[in-house]
């Protein structure tokens, strides 16, 4: 389960208890290649506390690397590519970047995604609930010991 803790205040879901994120609902169906939506963004780190119990790895057993994304499922199918823009961050490329969805957590429904960061924890935190840009590419490289943006060489 990802976590993310935040002590601001959201806009279209509602704060529960140990700081999850009960989201807006999901898409009416999986969005496709070359399709862009404005979706809700928070982020996640290396810590412990944003990967209980599984450690740092990615839904398919991965280490989390730049250009991780958690995502819904039902709304973007994991191993697609995509390209995420809009977002403030010093953590993150300026201008956007592009990463894959290959991860998955109980606070991460519908219309939310979770970036990963590999900064320390209070980094992390700051990035706070932002709105963000999301393009989906297609498909990430079949390779499974590739994950993040070295996954999507093909759409940069």
């Amino acid at each position: 389960m990802k976590r993310f803790l935040r002590w601001t205040p959201v806009v279209g879901g509602v704060v529960l208890g140990a700081g999850l994120l009960a989201a807006a609902p999901a898409f009416a169906a999986q969005l496709s290649p070359g399709q862009t939506v404005t979706m809700e963004a928070t982020a996640y780190g290396p810590s412990a506390q944003d990967n209980y119990p599984y450690g740092a790895t990615d839904y398919f057993g991965q280490p989390l690397t730049e250009g991780d994304v958690a995502v819904d499922p039902n709304v973007i199918p994991l191993r697609t590519c995509l390209y995420v823009t809009g977002y403030n961050s010093a953590n993150l490329p300026v201008g956007g970047f592009i990463g894959e969805a290959d991860d998955e957590g109980d606070a991460i429904q519908g219309d939310h995604i979770d970036i990963f960061m590999n900064a320390p924890e209070w980094q992390v935190n700051n990035f706070g609930i932002q709105y963000v840009r999301v393009t989906v590419l297609g498909p990430a490289s079949p390779n499974p010991s590739l994950s993040g943006t070295a996954a999507c060489q093909a759409y940069q």
